[in-house]
């Protein structure tokens, strides 16, 4: 067995937040130190978020751009950024979540203030890697949204498991010591009385209870979407479902205590429920019209998330730094209808009436000290440490029985399902010069049941004269198993259908067939992460120019290698595991220009996919455009009226070529998208201080597209032209 970590590095982790308590009044710096320190004022952190694989989406940008929903609408206009599924496959293809740099939305962190969500991964894990949910990115409303960071690449790489491609930071907006508010309601509405409209309202308030020591800031936010037409797609022969609908219902409270001059402590409370609204979707395009359940399911919520967050955030700033402790507790209950869990009822709901709830417990405990130091040269240290426990209960996915009539061992509390990493991480931000900066970096990592990684970084920035500047970054991130992967009781049964082309067929058979098992002996997922440019900024003008690459290790499949077969009857199953595939490669250029004329902005940016191909394959690793380009344009004609102008152009997308599963050698087309177009314009008005509204048109030339069941890269609806208007009021 294993030799466990968890009691030291946890100890370490609460250790780092009282030595704030016991060593601030001895720790005092002469004056002459505090004086040679004044040119350090960036932690490792701060100055990789400096990096140019990161941006800013500010709370001006989302109220001049709004967003109907979901946050993602906006993310997915920044460089390296486009919304797919975890796969090439083009299953639940309108269920698009975040992707970065081709990685895939299982490779992107979502984040809240600093914290990880979680909740997608208490959604069934396909055969093919898509899980049938819409992510981690709504949790939280945008009007409450202060700023959203997005980091890609070297920069993403500190934050441990599941930040391969890059990291979405979403900072919440900060309690006041006035009383402040805001109440907001939006409607979309699309032209196309077959797609979906929407409404949202939503109200902040924030204020003291206690000036200067103890402040409050609550939010609330209903939001609800109507799923397209059942039938949206038959207009081009397909059976494939458009946009689901969503309903969700937000709310949040933040106490926070300045207990001294020098230290902080912040309880946050959330709650949110989303349910989806059904339009007839399956993971393997059913037709929802003339099947029974799915007809009779649509417009009824077969699915509902329940996401309870609670934390603990101590911070302090020191005469010798800073500390920062956070305990944090979510709960997510993910309660729907049953689905088929193998070969060509997979994904498809198969019940009315018969819901079952999984239970996902995510306790995390993270703490971490900054220390700014002059040793030759100024430096900033960052060390910490993070304990995270996932305590899973999922029946609904482990219910199907071992076809084999028990050849198959299986656990006998299957449902059941735990992970843990422990986690140490020292950081140390150099300034070698005044023009030089280097961020030093190393993270060890130690998993309950994949083992031990170790996660060096580099991150240099190198001013060149007045306006130049040459930045680069080089880190190894990685991915932990998921607990679906890791059960051996997590079981799906093919009965022939979905069997890789590498299984054998055996004419003696009637039905050949494979089941897929859990592996807890695979190895995590890796990428060694390069990414270097340029960047150009003087007056009004800023530019940049950078390549990035990633070479993908160890990314965790369903396995083509027979363990063992088990001739039953006029049955052959062949039993398969999860396992590890080579490699993988994925490169690109990304680029931005910007102009600011005062009460002009004009900023565009373009990301271009050199290669995204598993080499085992040849597959790209998820569905993307050749190409993205992103402009906007906003114009503030007076202090009380502005106009802005969103256009995005997307390239060519390929479909994969080669097949994986065996019906795919008679089915698999492979197709392209051919490049299109998405336009908007919104204009605003400032009635006073206080009253505001927004008005505008999404895809002004209605360039809309229909998910082709027929196709393998039209994988998802395109929604035509809308109209959009909103009302705020700020006090």
């Amino acid at each position: 067995m294993r030799k466990k970590y968890i009691p030291t590095t946890l100890s370490l982790a609460i250790l780092s937040s009282f030595i704030t308590y016991t060593k601030a009044e001895e720790i005092v710096q002469p004056e002459e130190n505090a004086a040679k320190l004044e040119s350090i004022v960036l932690t490792a952190e701060e100055q990789i978020k400096q990096s140019l694989g990161a941006s800013t989406i500010t709370a001006e940008d989302l109220e001049n751009t709004p967003v109907k929903n979901d946050i993602s609408e906006i993310i997915r206009r920044m460089p390296g950024v486009n919304l797919t599924g975890n796969s090439a496959t083009g299953q639940r293809g309108n269920n698009r979540q975040i992707d970065i740099r081709g990685m895939g939305p299982e490779n992107t962190l979502i984040l809240v203030d600093g914290k990880p969500i979680t909740s997608r991964n208490s959604v069934r894990y396909g055969w093919r890697g898509e899980r049938d949910t819409r992510g981690d990115s709504n949790w939280v409303p945008a009007d409450a949204i202060e700023r959203i960071e997005v980091l890609r690449g070297p920069a993403a790489a500190r934050y441990g498991s599941g930040a391969a491609g890059g990291v979405v930071n979403i900072i919440t907006k900060k309690v006041t010591n006035e009383t402040t508010g805001s109440v907001e309601y939006y409607y979309n509405a699309a032209e196309d009385n077959k797609e979906g409209d929407s409404n949202r309202i939503s109200a902040n308030l924030s204020g003291p209870i206690i000036k200067d020591v103890l402040s409050y800031r609550i939010y609330g936010n209903f939001n609800k979407t109507k799923p397209d037409a059942i039938d949206i797609n038959k207009a081009i022969g397909s059976t494939a479902a458009g946009r689901e609908g969503v309903e969700n219902k937000d709310g949040a409270l933040r106490l926070a205590w300045q207990i001294d001059d020098r230290q902080s402590l912040t309880f946050d409370s959330t709650f949110s429920r989303q349910g989806n609204i059904y339009s007839g979707d399956s993971q393997l395009n059913s037709d929802a019209t003339s099947n029974a359940i799915l007809s009779e399911l649509y417009g009824s919520e077969t699915n509902t998330m329940y996401r309870d967050s609670y934390s603990l955030t101590h911070e302090g700033n020191w005469d010798w730094g800073k500390n920062k402790f956070i305990a944090q507790y979510d709960k997510t209950k993910n309660k729907r209808l049953l689905e088929g869990l193998g070969g060509s009822t997979e994904g498809a709901i198969n019940t009315l009436d018969d819901k079952k709830t999984s239970n996902l417990n995510t306790i995390r405990l993270n703490g971490e000290v900054n220390i700014p130091f002059d040793l030759y040269v100024p430096q900033n240290l960052t060390v910490g440490a993070e304990w995270v426990e996932d305590d899973f209960e999922d029946e609904a996915s482990t219910r199907a029985d071992d076809p084999t009539a028990g050849a198959v061992q299986l656990p006998p509390n299957r449902k059941n399902m735990e992970s843990r990493i422990t986690s140490i991480y020292v950081e140390d931000n150099i300034k070698f010069t005044d023009t030089t900066d280097v961020v030093l970096g190393v993270r060890f990592d130690d998993h309950s049941k994949s083992g031990s990684n170790w996660s060096p970084s580099l991150n240099i920035t190198q001013a060149i004269g007045d306006y130049w500047t040459l930045k680069g970054g080089i880190a190894r991130a990685y991915k932990a198993p998921n607990m679906y992967q890791n059960a051996e009781g997590y079981l799906m049964n093919t009965r022939g259908n979905g069997c890789s082309i590498d299984v054998p067929v055996d004419p003696d058979y009637r039905l050949n067939s494979c089941i897929l098992v859990g592996n807890d002996n695979l190895k995590p997922e890796t990428s060694i992460n390069k990414e270097i440019g340029v960047q150009y900024a003087k007056d009004e003008l800023t530019a940049s120019l950078t390549w990035f690459r990633n070479d993908y290790k160890n990314k965790i499949i369903a396995g083509t290698d027979v363990l063992q077969t088990y001739p039953i009857g006029t049955t052959k199953y062949y039993l398969l595991q999860w396992s590890n595939t080579p490699e993988a490669l994925i490169q690109g250029l990304e680029g931005s220009v910007g102009f600011n004329w005062g009460n002009i902005n004009w900023t565009n940016n373009f990301t271009y996919m050199i290669d995204s191909k598993d080499k085992r394959t040849g597959n790209p690793l998820s569905l993307i455009p050749v190409y993205t380009i992103n402009s906007i344009f906003d114009y503030d004609i007076t202090d009380q009226f502005d106009v802005n102008f969103v256009y995005t152009h997307y390239g060519r997308q390929e479909s994969r070529k080669y097949a994986e599963g065996r019906l795919e050698q008679t089915t698999l087309e492979p197709s392209s998208v051919k490049s299109y177009g998405v336009a908007g314009i919104n204009f605003g008005y400032k009635f006073n201080n206080n009253l505001s509204t927004r008005f505008g048109v999404n895809n002004l030339f209605d360039e809309k597209k229909l998910r082709d069941s027929t196709s393998s890269s039209q994988t998802y609806n395109e929604p035509g032209r809308a109209y959009y208007a909103s009302v705020k009021y700020d006090f």
